[in-house]
This record gives structure tokens, sequence and C-alpha cells, in this order.
């Protein structure tokens, strides 16, 4: 049973130590979600395999060329354009370059991504996170304080699990230590959040205190 306790202070610790940055040598792109299909830009994905993207504006069609192998789309109802850059389906992109690859999707990221190529979809990224959560950080006595030194000087984790599109939770927790710089106090804050026209607003929250007892570290 200790151990179980252990255990648990310790996984609630380690969401406050920063992930260090793995190698990852996989093309990645911000892409869109369009009826249950993931799109990515051509013109950049192209770029980042090193193939030549060729637009013929009078036939409204674009190439792809690496290597001997030819990708060639046209706007239409499977081709969109954002932002005057045209983007492709993702599965027909990589079927054509990188026709072993497996697509996985990870729904809470709202992540797509094969061996060569991760196609991120999320709207919400870190920073516009924490400026979410930071206004509840003065509704509680345990934090309002420690939190007036400024999140520059915080040692906090953040992740964001998505539920759809416009539906995510945000969880946040940093922590109190002692002279030792051992954790004494565990902070976190799990946020819902939904996207409106005018942008992600707070819909709830439920705040914990978690104490670390000293025997943990004994």
């Amino acid at each position: 049973m200790r151990n179980k306790i252990i255990a648990g202070f310790l996984s609630t610790a380690l969401l406050l130590i920063p992930l260090a940055a793995h190698a990852n040598e996989a093309v990645h792109l911000n892409g869109k979600l369009v009826d249950g299909r993931v799109y990515m830009p051509l013109r950049a994905a192209g770029a980042q395999i090193g193939a030549v993207t060729t637009w013929n504006q009078k036939t409204q069609t674009a190439i792809v060329n690496k290597d001997g192998k030819v990708l060639e789309v046209k706007l239409g109802e499977f081709v969109k354009m954002f932002d005057n850059r045209v983007y492709v389906q993702f599965r027909e992109f990589n079927e054509t370059f990188f026709e072993q690859d497996h697509i996985v999707w990870h729904p809470t990221d709202l992540v797509a991504s094969s061996e060569h190529i991760t196609v991120d979809l999320g709207t919400l990224d870190n920073e516009q996170a924490f400026k979410l959560v930071e206004p509840l950080f003065s509704k509680h006595s345990d934090t309002k304080e420690y939190f007036k030194q400024g999140k520059e000087n915080l040692h906090y984790g953040l992740s964001i699990a998505y539920s759809g599109t416009d539906k995510a939770l945000v969880t946040v927790s940093t922590g109190q230590k002692d002279k030792y710089g051992r954790y004494i106090n565990i902070y976190s804050y799990k946020v819902n959040v939904s996207r409106y026209s005018s942008g992600w607003k707070v819909v709830s929250y439920n705040y914990t205190k978690t104490e670390i007892p000293d025997w943990v570290y004994s």
C-alpha cells in the first residue's frame, strides 16, 4: 500500500518535469480537418521531403515530383484552398511518396502521423492554453501569492487533451519546493475549454492541492 501511495505522489510530481526533446526526423506540418479528412499544405509538404512542386494557374493543378514519383492534384472536392495555399489529403500524399507507411490517428492530440510525416490539427497551443488557465490562479489562496512571482519563474507542466476539434481538457500542474528542492505541495488545475467564434473560452475547471509528506522522500 505504501508503495502505491508513493507512486501516486510521484506520478503527480512527474507532471512538473520538463520532457526532453527527442530527435524526430519526421516532417511536421499544421493541417486542417475537413469532413473527417486530414489535409496538409501541399507546397510545404513537398519542400520538406525534397520534392519539386509546380502550380498551373490555368488548370488549377499542382504537380509534386520526387525521385520519379509524381502526385498531380487539381482543386476540387478532395483538394482545398485555404489562405491562398493548396491543401491535399494527407493519405493521398503519403501513399504516393511513402506507400509502405501506415497512418495513425491520435484523437486526444488531434494528430495524424506516419513514419515520415506528422500533421497537427490542434488549434490551441501551449501559450494560449496557459493564458486561459492563468486567471484561475488568483481564485485560490494556495496559489494566489505563489503565482505572483510570474510564469517565467514557474516550473510547471501543461498538457492538452482534445475531445473533438472544439473541446479540450487543459491540465496545468506546478509545485512548491522546500529548501532541499523537494516538492512539498502540488497544485493542479484541470480546465475544460471550448472554442467559439470569438475564440477559446473556459467552461469549467477543477482545482486540487496535493501535499507530499516527508516520508515519501525517506
